[in-house]
């Protein structure tokens, strides 16, 4: 179900990481000169280059705990952009073990196409005929940069010098082409970037793009993690030459990815993916933390298998947002649950019984005024005479109601779990009195 809560609340941690890698790469040169001056600070300013590597590793053995694909080739691909671009800056490698430019490029190019297509691989395990595939793949690109981007005595002179043995003429045309190409992809003056090409911008532009469109969709955090990751990434790529970019920018998407990565665990194990709201686990915790004067209110979706069973299981979905939705409006400041099918919890804590009730009724009326339509295609009957067959009748209004059961403490019967079973007899009660209606 589409929240704006859930949307925006997972930018917040991704945005703020940024933003600080963002102030201490352009503060760098006075942070440093302090830093200078502190034996401490400069033995953490030694092993910073590390950084990166460690959370990446974490990351990677995160995703391979959760076996998730995405996860593990998403952080390889960083750790190899890293080394790759550390390697090439490194002054103290000797100039013929160095990478040529042109593989800072091919970083730039493939990166965000990469991590793009990691994102889709979330839910994917890696010994899958998908994840294999796509693993092998990457390594391809690996041994491509590797190959293709050496010195001058690279294999790709060796090829072009085969090549003009047997057609001059060919070999010509052919490294006119490649230089072409080459130009197309390395240049960046098009947008006055040094950094990184213009290439390298659209292509980052389509990935960012392609993994916005899938965060909204799915409104699953570990999109919206790749997302920030590629946007950190390219900003190291493209501040590369100042120190220490690369470390923050990289050490960020890390971080971003094993952050969203736990945080997507977490709503797995305490939030319905369905409604959206907290489940079972959650009301569980809640309900250890309660005091002494709270009201426990259970709601179920009246006669709501027949309507499964006339209206099919996506209408029989809809209408369990519908009711989610509605109580995501509850007043009395209201904790809400989904308990489990279509019935759900609510916690009024610090209300007594009697201030519950106004709350609940007013929850109550709402959805029974709410105007519910199935929509063309989704109402269906099954009957008996028509076993196996699907009739679809017209777009037609039909009419939601909840019954509710309501209970506080009292007496000795304070611990919450005795307290919602005196809620559930009371919605049993409702229900059997008429449905569509509170009992206390």
């Amino acid at each position: 179900m589409y929240s704006l809560k859930r949307t925006v609340y997972p930018l917040i941690i991704p945005v703020i990481l940024i933003a600080l890698s963002s102030a201490i790469n352009i503060k760098w040169p006075d942070l440093n000169r302090q830093i200078n001056d502190m034996r401490e600070l400069r033995a953490i300013v030694a092993i910073m280059p590390l950084m990166p590597y460690l959370v990446l590793a974490f990351g990677f053995f995160m995703g391979w705990r959760y076996a998730n694909a995405g996860i593990i080739l998403g952080t390889l691909a960083l750790t190899l952009s890293y080394y790759g671009l550390n390697f090439y800056h490194n002054p103290t490698v000797p100039l013929e073990t160095v990478l040529d430019q042109s593989a800072t490029d091919a970083m730039s190019l493939l990166l965000p196409l990469n991590l793009m297509l990691f994102s889709a691989l979330v839910m994917r395990r890696l010994f899958t005929s998908i994840g294999i595939i796509t693993t092998l793949l990457f390594v391809l690109q690996v041994l491509a940069v590797i190959i293709f981007c050496q010195p001058s005595n690279s294999i790709a002179l060796r090829v072009d010098t085969a090549i003009r043995s047997l057609s001059p003429l060919a070999a010509d045309k052919l490294s006119g082409t490649c230089r072409w190409l080459g130009a197309v992809l390395t240049d960046g003056s098009f947008l006055d970037f040094h950094g990184i090409s213009t290439a390298a911008v659209a292509v980052s532009v389509l990935a960012l793009v392609c993994v916005l469109l899938q965060f909204i969709k799915s409104q699953d955090i570990r999109a919206c993690g790749f997302f920030f990751a590629i946007v950190a990434a390219m900003l190291g790529i493209i501040f590369k030459s100042s120190q220490p970019a690369v470390i923050l920018y990289f050490m960020t998407a890390g971080l971003i990815l094993v952050f969203t990565t736990i945080e997507a665990s977490f709503s797995m194990a305490y939030i319905d993916e369905m409604t959206g709201l907290p489940g079972r686990r959650s009301l569980e915790e809640m309900m250890l933390n309660l005091g002494k004067k709270y009201a426990i209110a259970m709601i179920d979706v009246d006669r709501f298998k027949k309507f499964n069973d006339t209206f099919g299981h996506e209408t029989g979905d809809q209408v369990l947002k519908m009711i989610a939705s509605q109580l995501g409006k509850i007043s009395g400041g209201a904790r809400t649950f989904r308990y489990g099918g279509e019935e759900f919890t609510a916690i009024f804590a610090g209300k007594s019984l009697e201030n519950a009730i106004s709350h609940v009724e007013e929850f109550r009326k709402a959805v029974e005024s709410r105007p519910f339509v199935v929509r063309d295609g989704e109402r269906q009957r099954r009957d008996a005479n028509h076993r196996g067959k699907t009739r679809i009748l017209p777009r037609n209004q039909v009419k939601v109601t909840v019954s509710i059961g309501l209970a506080s403490p009292t007496g000795f019967a304070t611990r919450p779990d005795i307290v919602i079973k005196a809620a559930d007899r009371m919605l049993y009660h409702a229900k059997k009195t008429g449905r569509n209606r509170t009992a206390y």
